[in-house]
């Protein structure tokens, strides 16, 4: 009925997921199935945008993906920006949109059992960072309600003719948030409310908006300011300073209100485009501090700073980014440090470009960042991020797998080849990276210590439960005997992958033990000794031999499984910035800014 295919995977075309076109689902709501359309358009990337859109009554999954623009609009689409789209629909054709606050079985359940099926990645890799909400008039109303029920789950919300109870939003208004975007506050320590998490919202409609709804989106950016945008739009903007600004963009924060008459018809198509490319496709909600970070998104390829790069190496399509830095092309002479950043799992190198803050970093620093892209395969591990029925998806080959390219090969390449078209300075290159690129980031520093000043892992532990054990191969046996700093970094929030202390026998005291061993250093006999907080929020503990700090781990507050620019400056500023290897020595000027 539906036109889809299944790739299989082919090497020759890695950089392509292996579900595209239209698939049928059904989800359970307290027992009761309901369905909906997926649409994966043609060429689409990995870890794309996703877009929930809801009709009015009356209307199918099916008229939404035959009758109205919104298929077009994502198969015209840059193909690394082509959104997901999935097709909602009433339940025999009706919305309930009077339905109680906390109503387990009604339709806002129904959009929640929706988003949960975004974890489970056997047919669809939506990226958590921008997932968004649309709907036209009854479909409106419970896209509004399913953005109050849980804020933090989307980047955005567009609503045509939203006709919200006063009730629903006060309920809501006073409600503690438990999904703080990556993780679960059931015990509500964090005492957020869920008018307390922002989000962008914009509310069309040729009719009276509903007031309690409006007040609710205002309240949740704390607007202090209103700009008239164009002759039918206002936007309610913050103008007082964000929690944690180098996390957080305040352009984020913003309310549109407009008035368009007939904005309704053929559910909204006339409007679709600027929806999508004016406001709902600008935002992005990355996880990090408790509630996620609002940011606005820029197309890496537009930026005059970035160059994009894939070819063929080793027989394998690999792709990069680069980012140049104005003042190191201002100097073309003058060696610069150069850092590799490396995304997780799923992920892509622009993706940990925009989580991690790198560029700002590297451009108020001047030195060179770049961003690799894993080949497509499958994680053999169970836990709530991968599974091995997962489609096949980027992930960092450390095993070795003929069906994935080589890795220690790739990294030397790209020290080469970023050295012949820039001043690197060979003595100062670095590499970090978040979640399975935390892991690629060790086994380069096991198997290369020489061609790396320091390494910092972020979420990051020679993780239990793989293929193999990482410190048992041969490569690392091999290893050149060479110190190398390492700073761990593990959020409070992700101990189920990531034990947030270092205890006898979990697998953050590993490694640990690890690097302290590799490093020539003597055994901990007391985790609990040698604390340090930082800022209220970083627990550092750091390890020192002959005044140099050589392995650390730091605990953070409140942090998901996630990255942040904050602790991307922590890495450069306290740690890398200090380092160097000459002639295969390490030296630590302590302080070098």
């Amino acid at each position: 009925m539906y036109q889809n295919v299944t790739l299989p995977f082919d090497a020759a075309h890695p950089l392509q997921v292996a579900k595209q076109g239209t698939f049928e689902r059904w989800v359970e709501v307290d027992g009761k199935r309901r369905r909906y359309l997926v649409h994966i358009p043609h060429g689409c990337r990995e870890a794309a945008a996703g877009i929930f859109i809801l009709p009015p009554d009356g209307w199918t999954a099916d008229d939404l993906l035959n009758k109205t623009h919104w298929r077009w609009l994502a198969e015209a689409e840059p193909e690394r920006s082509r959104p997901i789209l999935f097709f909602l629909e009433p339940q025999n054709g009706i919305w309930h949109t009077e339905e109680a606050y906390g109503c387990a079985d009604g339709d806002v359940a129904y959009v929640e059992a929706i988003f949960h099926e975004l974890s489970d990645r056997h047919w669809f890799n939506v990226h958590e960072s921008s997932l968004y909400l649309y709907g036209c008039e009854e479909g409106a109303a419970i896209a509004q309600m399913s953005a109050m029920w849980n804020p933090a789950a989307y980047a955005g919300l567009c609503t045509i003719d939203a006709e919200v109870s006063d009730d629903y939003a006060q309920k809501a208004a006073q409600d503690a948030c438990v999904n703080l975007d990556g993780f679960e506050d059931t015990t509500h320590r964090c005492g957020v409310l869920k008018s307390d998490v922002p989000l962008p919202v914009w509310m069309i409609s040729d009719r009276t908006q509903s007031p309690e709804a409006l007040r609710f989106w205002k309240h949740s950016i704390c607007a202090d300011h209103c700009v008239q945008l164009s002759g039918d739009t206002v936007a309610y903007r913050r103008t007082a300073a964000v929690p944690h600004p180098h996390n957080n963009e305040i352009a984020a924060y913003e309310v549109w209100e407009s008035s368009l008459p007939g904005c309704a018809q053929q559910a909204g198509d006339s409007m679709l485009h600027r929806i999508w490319n004016s406001f709902l496709s600008r935002h992005r909600r990355w996880m990090g501090d408790a509630g996620g970070n609002l940011r606005m998104y820029a197309d890496p390829l537009c930026d005059r700073h970035v160059e994009y790069h894939i070819e063929k190496i080793d027989g394998w399509l690999r792709e990069w980014y680069t980012y140049v830095p104005e003042c190191v092309r201002q100097q073309p002479g003058k060696p610069v440090p150069l850092v590799f950043a490396c995304h997780g799992y799923t992920c892509n190198g622009a993706i940990y470009m925009e989580h991690s803050g790198w560029n700002r970093v590297a451009e108020e620093n001047g030195f060179i960042v770049v961003y690799p892209t894993a080949g497509y395969g499958q994680m053999c591990t169970e836990n709530a991020y991968c599974s091995s029925d997962n489609l096949p998806l980027p992930a960092w080959n450390i095993f070795h797998k003929d069906t994935q390219p080589e890795e220690y090969s790739f990294f030397r390449y790209l020290i080469d080849r970023t050295a012949a078209d820039y001043p690197v300075d060979r003595t100062r290159i670095f590499a970090t990276g978040h979640s399975l690129g935390s892991l690629m980031v060790q086994m380069l520093g096991l198997a290369m210590p020489e061609c790396f000043a320091a390494i910092a892992p972020c979420s990051g532990i020679l993780f239990s439960g793989l293929e193999q054990e990482p410190l048992s191969l041969p490569e690392v046996a091999a290893r050149r005997d060479t110190l190398l700093p390492v700073w761990m970094f593990g959020g409070s929030e992700e101990a189920f992958l990531v034990p947030d202390r270092p205890v006898d026998g979990n697998r953050t005291a590993y490694s640990l033990e690890a690097w302290l061993r590799l490093n020539r250093m003597e055994p901990v006999s007391d985790w609990a000794d040698g604390w340090h907080l930082h800022e209220d929020r970083w627990d550092d503990l750091i390890y020192r031999k002959n005044g140099m700090p050589l392995v650390g781990f730091t605990r953070v507050q409140d942090m998901p499984h996630a990255t942040t620019e904050e602790m991307s400056r922590r890495i450069w500023n306290e740690f890398f910035s200090h380092f160097s290897r000459i002639n295969g020595e390490l030296v630590y000027r302590q302080n070098e800014v």
